[in-house]
């Protein structure tokens, strides 16, 4: 199950005390690492009072055997991914690592944990130098033209990730997928991975034909119906992300993820806040200590007045 509670390329938890739009988030690929996919949030880039700049990098981990490693080292079993915050000092090249989200099924994040507060230097060659040369000419450029507005027809929307931007490796499992689910005895959990390789390459087209394949051989699997349902939202389908929530926690009356992307999509895609509001209430008599709750709380905090 994909790390999302809606949050694919959205991000609805609070990062830096506010809350980013549905549309803010563009993931940029870089390099990866010999254990993860790595990305960066391109709209998180903020200049800070310091003189540094912000941004967080999400990191996906290639394969089940680079999970466990993660599993192993954040000791969390249901982890997925995760995001890292940092200041960087682009003029000393040094950085500040603030927070690590670790992320679950459907991108929900299980614990935040703080970073330090010493600046370290930023290695050669690393995954920071990396984004180190992506975004430091950002912050020249702005310098040199900050009194100019800003152009918002340049920023682009996320769409599928072209073949360039995946890697190798990535490419070839979804090569040997799709050899797998061609024959008449593929399995649902071959059609499920190559959804979810398709849902993690930003490819919701792909991923929702993939998922309904799984879905025909195993039609009450939940973290399928909730992975599709948030590749609907994403294309904009409302009704069939609603459907495959509903439908979720109709099979599990205590889906948490179904219950929160219904909340979602009512509150904040189709901005039917009333109905929003009953589902968020119906997820806190559930549960109410998670950082998830919090959030949920801080919804109808904001807008159950």
């Amino acid at each position: 199950m994909r790390h999302y509670f809606l949050q694919f390329c959205a991000l609805t938890v609070f990062l830096i005390g506010g809350q980013l739009p549905a549309e803010a988030v563009q993931w940029q690929p870089l390099s990866g690492t010999s254990r993860y996919k790595v990305a960066y949030d391109e709209q998180s880039i903020r200049l800070t009072s310091q003189g540094r700049l912000e941004i967080w990098i999400r990191f996906i981990p290639w394969g089940e055997t680079e999970r466990k490693s993660a599993v192993a080292e954040y000791k969390e079993k249901r982890y997925r991914s995760h995001l890292e915050y940092y200041e960087i000092d682009c003029g000393n090249q040094t950085a500040l690592l603030g927070l690590i989200d670790i992320l679950g099924a459907s991108r929900a994040r299980l614990k935040r944990l703080q970073g330090g507060s010493q600046q370290y230097p930023i290695v050669p060659d690393s995954v920071l130098d990396n984004v180190a040369q992506h975004i430091c000419p950002v912050l020249d450029e702005e310098t040199e033209s900050e009194d100019e507005p800003a152009n918002s027809e340049q920023t682009e929307g996320l769409g599928p990730v072209e073949g360039s931007a995946i890697s190798k490796e990535t490419l070839q499992r979804i090569e040997s997928l799709q050899k797998a689910t061609s024959s008449r005895q593929a399995t649902p959990e071959a059609w499920k991975e190559l959804g979810n390789i398709y849902f993690d390459t930003d490819q919701p087209e792909q991923a929702i034909k993939a998922y309904d394949h799984a879905l025909a051989l195993k039609p009450d699997d939940t973290d399928i119906l909730n992975d599709q349902g948030a590749m609907f939202r994403q294309t904009g389908n409302f009704e069939r992300a609603l459907a495959n929530f509903e439908k979720a926690f109709n099979i599990d009356p205590h889906n948490l993820e179904s219950l929160y992307n219904s909340g979602y999509v009512y509150g904040f895609d189709l901005n039917n806040i009333p109905k929003a509001l009953i589902i968020w209430r119906r997820y806190l008599e559930l549960e109410s200590t998670s950082d998830t709750a919090r959030q949920v709380q801080s919804f109808i905090d904001r807008y159950g007045k």
